[in-house]
Order: C-alpha cells, then structure tokens, then sequence
C-alpha cells in the first residue's frame, strides 16, 4: 500500500486542502458537479494541447500518454488514448478522499501514487507527457525532467505548463523564470513552442508559461543478444561437463 504522507506538514496539507476547498467552495459550475467540471477542463486541455502537437484529437487514439503531478484533476479523462497513466504522490490519499474523476472516453487511465524520482515504466514507453502545473511543485525538477526524457519514445514530446516568478512556498518550492526553465530543458529537449501570456496557475506567481519540447535521442547501448546466447549456451555446455 502506498504510503500516506503526513497531512499536517503545509507542503502536502495545501497540495490536497486546495482540491477539498475548491471541490466545496470554488467550483465555477462549469458542468455543474465537480467531476463535471474537471472532465469539461480536460477536454480543453485535450484541445490545447492537440493545438500545440499540430495534431488533431484523433491523433491519441494510438498512443500512450502519462500525467506526472496531475494531483485529482483528471486531466486524461477526456483524452481518447490507448495507454494512460497517472503519476502524482498524492494518489493514494485522493482516492480514500473520493476525490478521483472516472474517465469519459479511452482506455481506463491507470494510477500510481508515487514520485517523480524513479518511474516504474519501461524507457521509451510514451508518446507524450503531461505535466501540467506540477513541476514547480516539484524540490527537484531536474529529476523529473530526466524521468520523463527516459520513459519518452526518441520521437516523444513533452508538454508543460509551469507558473513563473514569485517566491518558494511549501506546496510550490522551485521559481522558476523563463531562462531557467529552457536552461533545464536544453540539454535533453528541443523547444518547439512556448507562449510565456497565460495568468498563473497559483496566486503570488507573475504569469504561466505554455510549451511544448520533442526529446533529443542520445546513441542507446541495447544489449547484444548474441553475446548473451553465447554465454548462456557456453554455460549449458559447461554445466554438462560437470554432470
């Protein structure tokens, strides 16, 4: 079972406060319930997204896409992809919370309640990546950034959203400016798009940064199946020596 992290410390307390607040109070009704809501705002981060791939939405149909830091806001619920799967650390608790939203349409989106340091998924095993409002979020992005290069296929992309500017807090620990943030992506990714115009996610932040980045490939070192079946079948020849 996934740990369950402790609720009275501000960085988790305000992570998951924020939902159970706007869940009771803030809703703008769009949809009229909160999953309502939530699914309305996937479809449009469906659309948004699709805008900056270039593609249009029957583009997902095939693909494997992942959510890192998505929190209970059901961001793949709309989208109509093959594989899709939620990572947040919180994942556990929204769930005993009944916080989770089911999905409208594509596969079932699978849930991992862990972290960005060490995802159990396969290298190269996604088309895309989302990481919407989760990598100020985050003590060590930089981690996170070289997690999802990893699990990106070589013609991958990766699209995030990230508040710029103002102060470090429990729940938003890393400032980021629009410097730093290419500064982060330059090595593993190349920029194909970013609007820096958007109101920030998070009050105390000056603006939210929209982009998309295609992963750049590094020569792999796959393992050589012949020298392993060499070894192997030497090994069987000496085990026969024996007996």
């Amino acid at each position: 079972m996934a740990e369950i992290p402790d609720l009275t410390d501000p960085r988790y307390l305000d992570e998951v406060g924020w939902f159970l607040y706007h869940e009771k109070y803030r809703r703008d009704q769009f949809g009229g319930s909160y999953d309502a809501e939530r699914i309305a705002y996937s479809r449009l981060l469906l659309d948004e997204v699709a805008s900056y791939l270039g593609r249009d939405t029957g583009w997902f149909h095939d693909k494997t896409v992942v959510s890192l830091g998505g929190g209970c806001t059901g961001d793949l619920t709309a989208f109509p992809a093959a594989v899709k799967i939620a990572i947040d650390p919180l994942l556990q608790v929204y769930q005993q919370l009944d916080l989770l939203v089911g999905d409208e349409v594509g596969s079932r989106t699978v849930y991992l309640s862990i972290r960005a340091e060490d995802l159990p998924l396969l290298d190269a095993c996604a088309d895309l990546v989302l990481c919407r409002n989760a990598l100020d979020h985050m003590p060590d992005p930089e981690v996170a950034l070289n997690e999802i290069w990893r699990i990106l296929k070589d013609d991958g992309a990766v699209f995030i959203s990230v508040d710029i500017g103002g102060v470090p807090t429990p729940d938003e620990p890393t400032v980021f400016s629009v410097e730093s943030l290419r500064d982060a992506l330059q090595d593993r990714y190349e920029v194909t798009a970013l609007a820096d115009h958007y109101p920030a996610h998070s009050k105390g932040r000056s603006l939210s940064v929209r982009l998309v980045a295609r992963k750049k490939p590094r020569a792999s070192r796959p393992l050589d199946k012949e020298t392993l079946l060499r070894n192997y079948e030497a090994r069987l020849v000496e085990e026969a020596k024996e007996t």
